[in-house]
């Protein structure tokens, strides 16, 4: 039980990171925050969409938050889309990390990579 708790703790710190990369969130102060919202689909013109309300009263700073959060990860997903898993975990690892990795890569580098980490 100890390591699945050790899991998610590590995965929500790299969440975390994808909009502040300096800092160590600690889970108990920034989840809350971070997972006050309420979300509900929408579906139109074959398009889906979640909507979320947040319920905090730093509505505003994790609303931004949270579209930094999607704005980078539609972006891997762009920039990613004919490569391997491997080549994908890199990339995203790469970039949640660059702070301490002081510009070196994580494995090999794959075509279009430079792009989503000058950004």
């Amino acid at each position: 039980m100890a390591n699945l708790i050790a899991l998610v703790y590590n995965w929500w710190n790299f969440y975390a990171r994808l909009y502040d990369s300096e800092h160590h969130r600690e889970a108990i102060t920034s989840r809350p925050a971070l997972l006050s919202g309420v979300g509900r689909l929408l579906r139109h013109g074959g398009q889906r969409t979640v909507k979320v309300s947040l319920q905090h009263e730093k509505a505003g700073l994790i609303g931004e938050a949270i579209r930094m959060v999607s704005n980078t990860l539609a972006r891997v997903n762009a920039i990613a889309e004919r490569w391997t898993v491997e080549q994908r975990w890199t990339l995203l690892l790469t970039h949640i990390l660059r702070h301490w990795l002081g510009g070196k890569w994580i494995g090999e580098l794959p075509p279009g990579a430079e792009r989503l980490l000058s950004g």
